[in-house]
């Protein structure tokens, strides 16, 4: 396989959001977009690429739990960056709800139910657009 098909598939250092300044941005002047496991607030970066940073409250489980749902979020980003819409930061906070079913999910409904939320952004931007 060539090496530039699998960059597609690495989630690098440009892509995450780190900045206090930038995660507040989008966090105050940001859309939201939810569902029963997820909140995703997403802001306009004028960038050719999207960034993430992610939110895990500690009320969600001890750290190995809440280390393994941040984990599996960037697993599901870096394999489906071609459904997730560019030019956006996005802030994602795991909600409470899905810490009494997360033991008992797999990873494919997860990803799925994880991927829904960015079909709607995408879904909202292309409506904002048009009007």
């Amino acid at each position: 396989m060539e090496t530039r098909s699998l960059k597609r598939f690495t989630f690098r250092k440009r892509e995450r959001l780190k900045l206090r300044k930038d995660i507040l941005k989008v966090f105050n002047t940001g859309k939201v977009i939810q569902n029963d496991w997820f909140v995703i607030f997403y802001f306009r970066n004028g960038l050719d690429y999207s960034r993430f940073a992610f939110s895990v409250k500690k009320k969600f489980g001890k750290a190995v739990k809440r280390n393994k749902v941040k984990r599996w979020m960037r697993e599901s980003i870096r394999n489906n960056k071609d459904k997730i819409p560019k030019g956006f930061d996005y802030l994602i906070v795991v909600r409470k709800k899905l810490s009494s079913s997360f033991k008992n999910l797999s990873f494919r409904e997860f990803v799925n139910s994880f991927l829904s939320l960015f079909e709607r952004v995408n879904n909202e931007e292309n409506n904002n657009r048009n009007n």
